[in-house]
């Protein structure tokens, strides 16, 4: 069973077609019947049925569908990898970042790459500590910025800076006043996020009862509808200083809430001595603006 027998049924499933899916995968159709017929045959069962009308997927062959998908973007994902390290001396930083950190981390990475001029970077949006664990752990990643502590023992967690959340608004006449989060009608990320999470406990500590009117996924689609005036939003400080929020106003909310962010990297793992400088100039960052606060 080769890689390309997965291919081939992964494409007939979602044409639901023979003919489209040869015509997809740039193969005479009854090369691609032979192709499923053999991979039946080597299997020992069945993975769709046939009619003059239609196809149908078996539900064993809904099973190898999904195995097939994931061993399919697995295989493309370590091709990858490989071309990568052909591709350059020094393969790529990898960097999962959380959507409000954007602004500073690109500060940071225009200064690495400033001195490192051959090095090329990739990130990533994961907004789950979970997940952000999951992929350090892999070495999917070789930093990530968190908003929670990852308590595990391979990881070295180490905590950059603490921010309050606020209010953003859209009413200049509300600028600079402090505001209780029980008196707007809030815009809130979904409860599958940490943000959402942090929220949650403080209302319930403070006994608050949310005028939620809106759900979302991402801080840039909260702060769109508030720019068209559907309510308030509730995010990281750091995240006012985005192209998307800064022409709104900001509301400090009253008693505070605040969070801390962290630099996360596997311990265990060998790092190069580019990551290990991309990691202390992030650290180098927070460590010169809390001296300059004070």
């Amino acid at each position: 069973m080769k890689i390309l027998h997965f291919e081939y049924f992964i494409a007939v499933v979602e044409h639901n077609s023979f003919t489209r899916a040869a015509e997809y995968l740039h193969i005479a159709q009854p090369s691609l019947t032979t192709a499923i017929k053999k991979l039946e045959q080597e299997l020992g069962y069945a993975l769709l049925t046939r009619s003059t009308k239609a196809i149908k997927i078996t539900e064993k062959g809904i099973l190898f569908y999904q195995y097939s998908k994931e061993i399919v973007k697995a295989y493309h994902h370590t091709v990858e990898k490989m071309y990568d390290l052909n591709e350059s001396d020094f393969p790529k930083i990898k960097i999962a970042i959380l959507e409000s950190t954007n602004r500073w981390v690109s500060q940071v990475v225009k200064n690495h790459a400033n001195q490192f001029e051959s090095q090329r970077y990739q990130i990533k949006e994961i907004l789950s500590v979970r997940d952000s664990l999951k992929t350090l752990m892999n070495y999917d990643v070789d930093i990530a910025i968190t908003n929670e502590l990852i308590n595990d023992e391979a990881i070295e967690s180490l905590p950059l800076y603490t921010e309050e959340y606020i209010i953003l608004g859209n009413q200049k006449d509300l600028a600079d006043k402090v505001v209780t989060l029980d008196q707007l009608p809030l815009i809130l990320p979904n409860e599958s996020f940490q943000v959402r999470q942090h929220l949650n406990d403080y209302f319930n500590r403070h006994a608050i009862r949310p005028n939620i009117v809106m759900e979302v996924d991402r801080f840039d689609t909260a702060s769109n509808f508030v720019h068209d005036g559907l309510g308030y939003a509730v995010v990281p400080k750091i995240y006012y200083q985005s192209f998307n929020a800064n022409q709104l106003t900001a509301h400090k909310i009253e008693p505070t809430i605040n969070r801390t962010i962290y630099i996360n990297y596997h311990k265990k793992r060998k790092h190069s001595s580019r990551v290990l400088s991309l990691i202390d100039r992030f650290i180098q960052y927070w460590n010169f603006d809390a001296a300059y606060e004070t």
